[in-house]
């Protein structure tokens, strides 16, 4: 490996990278009503652009997450983030649900090259007694990007609703072409070496000391995406449709609160032991879970955001915790194995929860279908959370 000294403008740069290539991702959500009341796509359309944004951001994720080992950081980084650019220009051109998934299926793409290559070359160039801050970046960009982009994109909703649906996808486009230009400057420090075809074999595989307690904790790591995929394809909706806000700018908010609050939480949890953190945060996100189903209940936006708060901070100290509890049993060598399995199951979980409740919509009523999603994940917290306590209680 080519690893170079610490640069901090150049881990400034590749972070920052990290951010926009995750926050381009969140641009879409606010624009969900508009897609509604100007074109009439429905929400099956709606909630099968996010599960088909996760199909080919998984199979990228756990085939190519490698890839930047064998052929360089850089030449995986650059072409992933122009692909979110050309994502990002089919998605200006959205008048129907065709360019819409087809846009948000190579949006998928992108962030699966790019959280591999990136989050790599972000953990090599950080300086060497500041692990935690690559750890900071690595796991706060995701659901921090998809917040900042989906405020940015309310924003330019509400000051140009006319212009925003394509201007700001320019934008966004625009952007990820100059990060991607940025990064070409920066130093490489991945070698190039042989077994490129051989990377691309997924590795999903739990080791044994993790298996016993490997469902229950994935039950609990599931409940938080299939939370955020809620959060993502209908909030935008109910903040319109049933929370009667007449604002855009509400939907970005009712995304971005939840994103925002899982990470700021996680980070400040770290010395929390793991199990605590896990049932701890379990706790919060279940209490936030059911805080959305009275807010929906009352036609509260403002219960609803409170609700986000506590639910999204529950998200971020229970994934933590839980990523915790299963790494410590995964020896060296088996991470990625681990990871790839955790991230296999999370997102089929996010996609199906969100096919099912899209399809469910036109039969039941959106604020029903919001009520039953939480429900399941109240249920899946709580039974993920007493079985992981009763599997350790075991060991």
């Amino acid at each position: 490996m080519l690893r170079s000294r610490p640069r901090p403008p150049a881990f400034a740069t590749a972070a920052l990278a990290f951010v926009v290539v995750c926050a381009a991702a969140g641009v879409p959500a606010p624009l969900y009503v508009v897609y509604q009341r100007t074109y009439g796509v429905p929400t099956i359309a709606l909630t099968g652009a996010f599960a088909v944004y996760i199909v080919p951001l998984l199979v990228a994720l756990l085939c190519c997450g490698r890839l930047s080992d064998h052929l360089g950081r850089r030449r995986v980084a650059v072409p992933a983030l122009l692909v979110g650019a050309a994502a990002c220009l089919v998605l200006a051109t959205v008048d129907s649900a065709l360019p819409l998934i087809a846009g948000r299926a190579v949006q998928g793409a992108s962030v699966g090259l790019a959280l591999g290559a990136l989050g790599a070359w972000v953990v090599d160039l950080a300086a060497p007694g500041r692990p935690s801050l690559a750890g900071a970046i690595t796991s706060g960009a995701p659901p921090g990007g998809i917040a900042l982009g989906s405020l940015a994109s309310g924003a330019a909703l509400q000051l140009a609703p006319s212009g925003a649906p394509v201007g700001v996808f320019v934008v966004a486009a625009v952007v990820l072409t100059g990060a991607a230009a940025a990064l070409v400057l920066l130093p490489e420090t991945a070698a190039r070496r042989p077994g490129t075809l051989r990377s691309l074999r997924p590795e999903v595989a739990v080791p044994a000391a993790a298996r016993a307690v490997f469902p229950a904790v994935c039950l609990v790591v599931a409940a938080t995406y299939v939370l955020g995929g809620f959060t993502q394809a209908l909030a935008p909706s109910l903040a319109v449709f049933v929370l009667g806000r007449d604002d855009l700018f509400s939907g970005a908010l009712a995304v971005a609160v939840y994103h925002l609050a899982g990470p700021l939480a996680g980070l400040a949890s770290g010395r929390i032991p793991a199990v605590r953190a896990l049932t701890g945060g379990a706790a919060l996100l279940a209490a936030g879970t059911l805080g959305f189903v009275a807010a929906i209940a009352a036609g509260s936006f403002a219960a609803y955001l409170a609700a986000a708060v506590v639910a999204g901070a529950g998200f971020g100290v229970a994934f933590a915790g839980a990523m915790r509890v299963l790494l410590a049993r995964s020896p060296d060598g088996t991470h990625a194995g681990t990871l790839a399995a955790v991230y296999l199951y999370c997102y089929l979980a996010a996609a199906v929860s969100s096919l099912l409740a899209g399809a469910a919509v036109g039969a039941w009523g959106l604020a029903a279908v919001a009520s039953v999603l939480c429900g399941v994940v109240v249920v899946m917290v709580v039974a993920g959370a007493a079985g992981t306590v009763l599997r350790l209680c075991r060991e």
